[in-house]
């Protein structure tokens, strides 16, 4: 029955381009922020966590991984509060013959122009960069923390990449087929959290440290999720230029040492 309604939501309105749109759950901007101000808010915390990142792994300052927490904190509620906001510009969508609100609208060439979307999207693609390097580097943290070796949190860059070849898969068939797009979203979604669940409990037979095991995941999912909207958008803006970027985040280099933690 669930099934069935959700299906026949996803084939009426085809709601590929955020997560909110396909739980529904969006607000109505109760802070009264124009739509802008996050998106660069969110851009500034990415050159936050960039410097903070930069100095934790080459100048060895465990010091600023408070600062680093903060920063990613304060992405991630940023990110949710702006996503699932209703008062946002509108995109038309020509398949579905209606507006629709638009997370990715400084990406959008009919809605900004050419040249600022081509902006648009190299900023948010910086910003989505260094968004999931700052929150591999505090899972380093908390898997160091909790003595595990590299391979074992080597494990959630694994489930980054999942994420990252789900959302290009289900943008690029989006363009030629929506409904299939979204139940691809919606399956690659569902493999994430079943992947984090087994790694939860396999965690905890490895280092018996219930709590901070429980911290790890829920700040994989929480962290992913606000990642995955916003890599959406990229997606949504320039589909056949962020596909490449995929393919950096993929190749992207990693380095786990005890006691320090980081990555690069």
């Amino acid at each position: 029955m669930i099934l069935q309604s959700l299906s026949d939501y996803i084939n009426a309105n085809a709601p590929m381009t955020n997560i909110p749109e396909l739980l529904g759950l969006h607000h109505g901007n109760p802070l009264g922020l124009h739509p802008i101000v996050i998106p660069v808010l969110l851009f500034l915390l990415a050159i936050g966590m960039h410097i903070t990142t930069h100095q934790i792994y080459y100048k060895e300052r465990r010091t600023l991984y408070p600062l680093l927490y903060i920063l990613a904190g304060v992405a991630v509620v940023a990110t949710y509060y702006y996503c699932f906001s209703d008062d946002l510009p509108l995109f038309e969508d020509i398949q579905l013959r209606r507006k629709e609100i638009c997370i990715g609208w400084f990406c959008q060439r009919s809605i900004v122009g050419v040249a600022w979307s081509v902006i648009g999207v190299v900023l948010l693609t910086y910003t989505v960069y260094y968004f999931k390097t700052g929150l591999m580097q505090l899972l380093a943290n908390l898997c160091d923390s909790m003595g595990m070796e590299e391979k074992q949190w080597r494990e959630w860059q694994i489930f980054f990449f999942v994420m990252l070849f789900g959302a290009t898969v289900a943008g690029v068939v989006d363009e030629f087929a929506p409904i299939a797009g979204v139940w691809i979203m919606l399956a690659y979604q569902l493999l994430i959290v079943l992947l984090t669940l087994i790694k939860f409990v396999v965690d905890i037979t490895r280092t018996h440290k219930v709590m901070r095991c429980l911290l790890a995941a829920v700040c994989f999912l929480i962290g992913i999720g606000a990642v995955t909207m916003l890599v959406i958008e990229c997606i949504e803006g320039y589909i056949y230029f962020f596909i490449p970027v995929i393919i950096v985040f993929a190749t992207v280099s990693y380095r786990y040492r005890k006691k320090q933690a980081a990555i690069r």
